[in-house]
């Protein structure tokens, strides 16, 4: 399997682009988590909230650093990763497709849907580069992964 057919995801979207893969991302993440409990700065934040008020929103922030860290992703879509309650996943594999690019439906879809809030039109240009060029060979001609970047 090419590395481009492996890291393109059911739904048209490049794996490597995904920051839930981004596994410089996460170590840093943990490295930060792991320097604020070897100071104790759960106690700190609790002093300093005495002249700023901020600091006692601490537990929220540790509870963040906590949600950000279930976002990662150990694998490519393909290879398991991601979510995996995912319904494109699921309607790509019920009927037999290797991608929705392969769907005459995907423009329309409203599986993708809640992916163009993050992905925009990107979503439909990858699709359309898959289709054109196969899953192999079109990453070089992909879309601006997340609307903000």
């Amino acid at each position: 399997m090419s590395e481009d057919r492996k890291l393109t995801a059911y739904c048209g979207l490049y794996c490597q682009d995904c920051i839930p893969i981004n596994r410089s991302f996460f170590k840093v993440v943990k490295e930060f988590e792991r320097s604020l409990s070897d100071l104790n700065f759960d106690k700190y934040a609790e002093v300093k909230s005495k002249v700023n008020e901020v600091f006692n929103e601490y537990p929220r922030f540790v509870g963040m650093l906590e949600e950000i860290k279930e976002l990662e992703c150990q694998a490519p879509c393909r290879e398991g990763g991601g979510n995996p309650d995912c319904k494109v996943r699921k309607c790509v594999k019920f009927k037999g497709y290797e991608g929705c690019w392969e769907c005459g439906e995907f423009r329309s879809c409203n599986l993708l849907l809640p992916l163009k809030a993050a992905h925009g039109e990107t979503i439909n240009h990858n699709l359309e580069m898959i289709k054109k060029h196969g899953p192999d060979s079109w990453s070089d001609k992909r879309g601006k992964h997340y609307n903000w970047s």
